[in-house]
């Protein structure tokens, strides 16, 4: 995916990008980050704290959640959550799965420590699916934490805390 992303970045003509992820996306941009560095001017990884280095992204029972017929059908109280956000936002539910089961990959605690460019590690206070923020920000060379406030993983996306240091942050880059 982050091939894929580098190669949009290049069709549209832009040789550097501020790049924002979330979650999957998060994981997305720290590979960018580290595998095409020219590309990436700062980075923004929401809802992923240390799992990128100690974890192997959402648990199959997301992806199991997401293909089940229905959000009745999920017992699992994470998957649930997630059935229930992707369906609230009308997702491509068999699509996420297979991004859930694809993304896998994690970095280790060298190559994280390789990751020059700015980031900006913001997790909701209350997100058991991150794992915590600052460890991760503590391996990384140029790295700010930013906590958002009583949200959990899927709401913190849409947070105005987590939008106005995203753009707090995005203005410090010269």
């Amino acid at each position: 995916m982050a091939e894929d992303a580098q190669r949009l970045l290049a069709h549209l003509g832009l040789e550097r990008a501020d790049v924002v992820g979330y979650s999957m996306g998060a994981r997305v941009g720290a590979q960018m980050a580290l595998h095409f560095p020219q590309a990436v001017r700062s980075l923004i990884m929401g809802g992923l704290g240390i799992h990128l280095v100690d974890g192997v992204g959402l648990p199959q029972t997301v992806a199991d959640a997401l293909e089940a017929p229905t959000l009745e059908d999920v017992t699992d109280p994470m998957g649930r959550m997630f059935r229930a956000f992707a369906d609230a936002n009308k997702a491509d539910l068999k699509a996420l799965a297979a991004c859930i089961r694809g993304s896998r990959q994690v970095l280790s605690r060298e190559e994280v420590g390789r990751i020059f460019q700015p980031v900006l590690v913001a997790i909701g206070t209350r997100d058991l699916v991150s794992g915590p923020g600052q460890p991760l920000v503590d391996l990384l060379p140029d790295g700010t934490m930013l906590d958002i406030p009583n949200r959990d993983h899927n709401p913190a996306v849409g947070d105005k805390v987590f939008k106005a240091g995203a753009l707090e942050f995005l203005k410090r880059r010269p």
